[in-house]
């Protein structure tokens, strides 16, 4: 049979004074009252007038007068943008305009009219957007094509600017930064693979001695699948492929 242990206590309280300079606690003058003793203390009242807590004070909450002392006074609420219908991105459906990104935006189906193409890319209108994607490491902008007073980016102007920014070659430098090997084939197949859609011989050829695009970064997913929204602000949207 194992034996009982039996936990003891010590004698003195040990208080750490916070306005102390040592880091030595210090030991308190009052022994510990027996548990069987008549005079032991309860806590006062705390509706004593001479109730002080020794320890954290309560303090009271600030009230909503005092976050907002003048309620006649509307807070301002910002607005948030929103993205043209035919660049915005859904997850559960098929985009609005079907394209492809290593193709010139010439190619867009016609389903809608050309005036829809040049209407506003967000609501309010942008003088810029900034477009992001995952294998991308810059980040592209779009402007207006006619950079007059008052001009905004279009849906065309987005549209122009993807294929415009993605027909750039890498630079060396930037592929030798791709050092995992998949990563690295797959760019190097989507790079092959488009390339290889060009029939006239001699049009494959000098666009194969172009090197690698940055549309080869994004390892053959060209189709382009709409826009949406970023935690970096109105101006940045993230480019979905497929």
């Amino acid at each position: 049979m194992s034996k009982s242990k039996r936990v003891q206590f010590a004698a003195t309280n040990i208080v750490y004074s916070d306005g102390s300079e040592s880091s030595s606690p210090a030991l308190s003058v009052s022994s510990l009252p027996s548990s069987s003793s008549p005079d032991l203390r309860t806590p006062p009242n705390e509706e004593d007038e001479d109730y002080q807590p020794a320890v954290y004070p309560r303090t009271p909450y600030t009230t909503h007068q005092d976050l907002f002392p003048d309620l006649a006074i509307p807070v301002p609420v910002s607005k948030p943008i929103q993205i043209h219908f035919l660049l915005a991105f859904s997850p559960f459906s098929e985009p609005a305009v079907n394209y492809d990104l290593s193709l010139p935006p010439t190619i867009v189906d016609g389903q809608y009219p050309p005036s829809a193409f040049a209407e506003s890319a967000t609501s309010p209108p942008l003088p810029s957007l900034l477009i992001t994607h995952p294998l991308l490491k810059y980040c592209l902008e779009v402007v207006p094509a006619a950079s007059v007073a008052g001009s905004y980016v279009s849906v065309m102007d987005v549209l122009n600017s993807l294929y415009k920014e993605l027909r750039l070659p890498i630079h060396p430098v930037e592929y030798a930064e791709l050092t995992d090997v998949e990563v690295r084939h797959a760019v190097d197949a989507a790079y092959y693979s488009r390339c290889g859609r060009i029939r006239d011989v001699e049009a494959r050829i000098k666009e194969e001695r172009k090197g690698i695009k940055k549309v080869d970064l994004l390892m053959g997913r060209t189709r382009f699948m709409g826009l949406s929204g970023t935690m970096n602000g109105p101006e940045t949207w993230e480019l979905n492929v497929l």
